[in-house]
C-alpha cells in the first residue's frame, strides 16, 4: 500500500475500479455486480467488469478485491453522539462491568484516581446486574455510600433514563422526602418513610443539573466517537437528541473545517410542556442557521413513554406482579393524543419530521393515533415519521404503520434472550409477553419501512454485523461478550426469542443501507452503490452471502470510504492490484 492510499490521503480526483468481489449495490433489486467504477469520489459504473472498462477514459487504479465483500456504508438510524467517548475520556463507565462487585471496583478505583473533583459522574450500568426489588426500583443509595458517602456521586444507567445517586447527592440536589415527583418522572421513595431511594427516573432526573463539558472535550470526543464508527463501517448516522451534547454550533464547525465525515441528520428535542408553536419555529430557525454540509437538522424528538426496565413504558396491561408495582398500574403516557397530534401537525407543516420513541403497545397505539389524527389519515412520504424501540406492538397496529407511511426504526441488537437481562428485567416485569417482544419480520411482511440502528451507547458496541445476526437468527449475538461458548446452532432454544420474527439478509442490509438513507433524507445521495451517488462504502472480510448467519455475526470492516475518500483502513488489510 503506498502513501496516497493511507487513510485521508486519497484524492478525490483519482479513479478506481473494484473487482474480483462480492459486490452488493442495494439498488432496488438487490443487485450483485462483477465490479465499481468511482470517480472523484462519484459512483460511475456498477456492472459487468468488462463494460466497467470501457466506461472509464481516464487514467485509473485496479483494486483487487480477492473475494472480499463490498456494499454501501451503513447508516444508523437512532443513536446519541458522541456515544461512550466523553463518558471514556472524562467519567467513569460502566458500560463494561460484568457484575455488581466490578462495577463497585470501577466506581472506587476511578475515585481514588480523581482526589480532587467535587462531584463524580458516571454512565452505562445494566440493572441486568441488580435483583429484586432494585430492578423495578432501582438501585440503592446505600450501595453508592458503601463506595463514597463524602462526595456527591451520580451514575446514568445505560438506557439513559434513570440516574442513580447516594446520599450526599440527593443531600446537594435537596432531593429528600418533600420533593415532588416531576410529571413525566419518578423520584423512588420508600414506602414507609417517603425517603429517596436513590433512583430518578425520567423528567426526575432534570431534577438535577446536567455535567458540563467544554466545547473542546465535547469536539475531542466527537472526532472520537467519527472515528470509531468508521471502523464498523457506518456512513451516516440519524442523531437522535436527548438535549446533550454535541451542540449544533460544533456541527457546524466540523462540517465548515472539514473534519465531519459523516452524513449527519440530528433531531431537536420537543417536550409535553413546551410552547409548540414557539419551540418548532426556534427548531426551524436553528435549522437554517446550523445545516450546512454533511450535517443537516431535519427532525424533532418525542419521547412518548418511558422503558419496561423502569415500569414506565405505557402498556395496554398492566405490568407482571413480580414487577412490585400496584395491581393494574400500566405505566405513564406522557403526552395526550390530541396535543401530540397538535405537534406532529406544526412539525410536518414546517417539513420537520418527528421521530418518536415509544416501547410499550399502549403508547405506540396512542403514537399512531396522534399520526393518524394530524395527518387526516393520509400517509406522506414527505416527512417521512418514524416510531423507535417498539418493544411490544399490538398486531393490528404494524398494519397500520404501512398504511400512515411511518417508519419503525429497530435496534436488533435487542432481539434476543440477552443473557443476564432478559429473565431478569423483561420477564420479570411482563410477565409471558416478554416471549412477543420486538417484532421484526411482522414489519417487513406488513410492507412497512424498517431501519436499524443501535440506539448507542445504549448498545455499547453498536456493531452492525452483530445486528444483522440477531435479526437474521433472532439469537445471541456476541458470545463473548457474556463470556459463553459460540452458538452452534441458530435454532438454540435457550436464547431464541420469536424464531417467527426472522429476517432475511437483504432485509437487514437494506435496514442498515437504503433504507436508512431514506430515513434520514438522502436516499438520492447515499445508501446504494449506483451511479451518480456518493462513494459512500466498505469493504468486508467475507462474502456474506456465502456465509451461515452466525458466521456473518464476525465479519469486519476492513476499509471505509466517505464520498471515495479513505477513511479507515484495518491493520491487516493492504490494496491488492
Amino acid at each position: 500500500m503506498n502513501e496516497k492510499t493511507k487513510a485521508g490521503r486519497i484524492s478525490p480526483s483519482e479513479n478506481w475500479l473494484y473487482y474480483n468481489g462480492t459486490i452488493y449495490t442495494a439498488d432496488e433489486n438487490d443487485s450483485v455486480v462483477e465490479a465499481l467504477v468511482v470517480s472523484d469520489g462519484i459512483i460511475k459504473y456498477a456492472g459487468s467488469l468488462i463494460e466497467a472498462r470501457r466506461v472509464i477514459t481516464e487514467p485509473y487504479e485496479e483494486i483487487n478485491l480477492e473475494g472480499r465483500m463490498l456494499l454501501p456504508g451503513f447508516i444508523d438510524g437512532h443513536l446519541h453522539p458522541p456515544g461512550r467517548a466523553l463518558v471514556e475520556l472524562f467519567n467513569i463507565s460502566l458500560y463494561e462491568a460484568s457484575d455488581l462487585v466490578d462495577l463497585s471496583e470501577r466506581v472506587s478505583s476511578f475515585i481514588q484516581k480523581h482526589p480532587g473533583r467535587d462531584i463524580y459522574y458516571g454512565e452505562g450500568f445494566s440493572l441486568g446486574l441488580f435483583s429484586g426489588s432494585e430492578v423495578s426500583l432501582g438501585p440503592s443509595k446505600e450501595r453508592l455510600d458503601r463506595i463514597c458517602s463524602d462526595k456527591p456521586v451520580v451514575l446514568y444507567s445505560s438506557d439513559c433514563h434513570l440516574a442513580w445517586l447516594n446520599s450526599k447527592a440527593l443531600e446537594q440536589f435537596g432531593i429528600d422526602k418533600n420533593t415532588i415527583s416531576p410529571a413525566g418522572g419518578v423520584v423512588e421513595r420508600d414506602p414507609e418513610s417517603g425517603e429517596p431511594l436513590g433512583a430518578l427516573k425520567e423528567a426526575a432526573m432534570q431534577l438535577i443539573p446536567r455535567q458540563q463539558f467544554s466545547l473542546s472535550q465535547i469536539k475531542e470526543a466527537m472526532l472520537t466517537f467519527q472515528a470509531y464508527l468508521h471502523s464498523l463501517g457506518y456512513t451516516g448516522i440519524f442523531a437522535a437528541s436527548i438535549t446533550e451534547p454535541p451542540p449544533l454550533e460544533l456541527y457546524r464547525e466540523l462540517a465548515d473545517s472539514g473534519e465531519l465525515k459523516l452524513h449527519i441528520a440530528s433531531s431537536a428535542s420537543l417536550q409535553p410542556g413546551d410552547d409548540l408553536a414557539e419551540k418548532i419555529e426556534q427548531i426551524n430557525a436553528d435549522r437554517l442557521e446550523y445545516s450546512y454540509g454533511s450535517h443537516q437538522l431535519t427532525a424533532v424528538k418525542i419521547f412518548a413513554d418511558g422503558v419496561v426496565e423502569g415500569a414506565t413504558a405505557y402498556l395496554k396491561e398492566p405490568y407482571h406482579p413480580a414487577a412490585g408495582k400496584a395491581p393494574g398500574y400500566r405505566g405513564e403516557l406522557l403526552w395526550s393524543t390530541d396535543k401530540l397530534a397538535a405537534a406532529i401537525a406544526l412539525a410536518n407543516r414546517a417539513s420537520l419530521q418527528v421521530h418518536i420513541h415509544s416501547i410499550g403497545d399502549a403508547a405506540t397505539g396512542v403514537v399512531l393515533d396522534a399520526f393518524e389524527k394530524a395527518a387526516a389519515g393520509k400517509p406522506s412520504d414527505t416527512c417521512r415519521n418514524t416510531i423507535t424501540h417498539l418493544q411490544l406492538v399490538a398486531p393490528e397496529d404494524i398494519r397500520r404503520f404501512a398504511r400512515l407511511g411511518v417508519i419503525a426504526a429497530v435496534q436488533p441488537y435487542w432481539h434476543c434472550k440477552e443473557p443476564d437481562w432478559w429473565e431478569a428485567v423483561d420477564q420479570l416485569m411482563l410477565g409471558e409477553r416478554a416471549e412477543s417482544e420486538y417484532p421484526l419480520a411482522a414489519f417487513i411482511k406488513a410492507g412497512v419501512k424498517v431501519v436499524s440502528s443501535s440506539d448507542h451507547p445504549v448498545t455499547p458496541v453498536p456493531n452492525p454485523f452483530m445486528a444483522i445476526r440477531a435479526g437474521m437468527t433472532r439469537n445471541l449475538y456476541d458470545e463473548e461478550k457474556y463470556g459463553l461458548p459460540l452458538l452452534e446452532n441458530p435454532d438454540d432454544p435457550r436464547w431464541l426469542l420469536g424464531k417467527n420474527e426472522r429476517a432475511t439478509l437483504t432485509e437487514m442490509l437494506r435496514s442498515f443501507t437504503i433504507n436508512g438513507a431514506c430515513a434520514i433524507f438522502r436516499e438520492n445521495q447515499t445508501g446504494s452503490l449506483e451511479a451518480g451517488k456518493q462513494a459512500d462504502m466498505i469493504i468486508i472480510d467475507r462474502d456474506l452471502f456465502a456465509v451461515d448467519p452466525l458466521e456473518a455475526g464476525r465479519a469486519s470492516v476492513l476499509a471505509t470510504f466517505y464520498k471515495g475518500r479513505l477513511v479507515y483502513r484495518a491493520d491487516n488489510y493492504s490494496w491488492q492490484r
